[in-house]
């Protein structure tokens, strides 16, 4: 992890933020990894925010990892390979989270899941590393199989011109908000060959792209969207667009 020293900081802190409570039980963010890669789980990607009010050394950050038993990842759809995202941050800015992801080799690109148990793991910094890694473990591999049998699922459903639509413009109004004139059918393009089509599986991982990966051009100007780099706009857009695929799915009776 030493080549994150420099662009990562907050996964090495030594210490809190010093406006935080001296009841704020400290645990460095090192400890959790540690912990996880004891149970065969590796660091693929860590970014943070930039700190404003705080030193960059106790900024929210958020680490990516993957288990060994999954790295290969599978080749349907795509390319899957479920990966836990850690959340956390010395500054009283977010608490330890962990959420469920699914990565797509096809596009590098980073679905996270808000539904089944791992969202819900939510962590004070009193809960121990090791406990934290013992319930992940536990919790992840079941959740991870009924996640990758949902986007199976979704594959087989074909959606209508109007559902896209529907589908398209609760991903417009959740990246941009509803006052915004992008047009929502722009979100439907294919960036890739292998994406055209009109399954609700497609159709999402289609919005999601165009959502957090930029390059969505606003009606009469001639500037674009950028790609999301804020770990909390990242997560939120993610997990809301996850749920209302979800929602949609439930509507109309399909797997959700």
């Amino acid at each position: 992890m030493s080549n994150l020293e420099t662009l990562v900081p907050a996964i090495f802190a030594t210490k809190p933020a010093p406006f935080v409570s001296e009841r704020y039980k400290f645990i460095p963010t090192t400890d959790y990894i540690n912990a996880l890669q004891e149970q065969g789980w590796k660091v693929t990607k860590a970014s943070q925010t930039r700190a404003r009010k705080s030193s960059p050394e106790t900024a929210k950050h958020m680490v990516t990892m993957e288990h060994a038993q999954y790295a290969p990842g599978s080749m349907e759809l795509g390319g899957l390979s479920p990966r836990v995202h850690l959340l956390n941050s010395h500054n009283h800015s977010s608490r330890f989270k962990l959420i469920l992801g699914i990565f797509r080799l096809v596009c590098s690109n980073g679905l996270m899941v808000s539904q089944g148990r791992i969202q819900a793991l939510s962590f004070a910094h009193t809960q121990s590393a090791r406990d934290v890694a013992d319930v992940l473990t536990t919790e992840f591999f079941s959740d991870a199989k009924e996640n990758l049998e949902r986007a199976k699922a979704w594959s087989a459903i074909d959606l209508t011109r109007d559902q896209q639509h529907q589908l398209a413009t609760t991903a417009r109004n959740i990246r941009f908000g509803e006052d915004s004139t992008v047009d929502p059918v722009s979100l439907l393009g294919a960036r890739r060959a292998a994406d055209v089509g009109d399954s609700l599986w497609l159709v999402f991982n289609r919005l999601q792209e165009n959502t957090t990966q930029g390059g969505v051009r606003f009606p009469g100007m001639r500037r674009q969207s950028r790609a999301l780099t804020n770990i909390g706009k990242e997560v939120e857009v993610n997990t809301r667009l996850w749920t209302a695929a979800a929602a949609m799915a439930k509507d109309w009776g399909l797997p959700n």
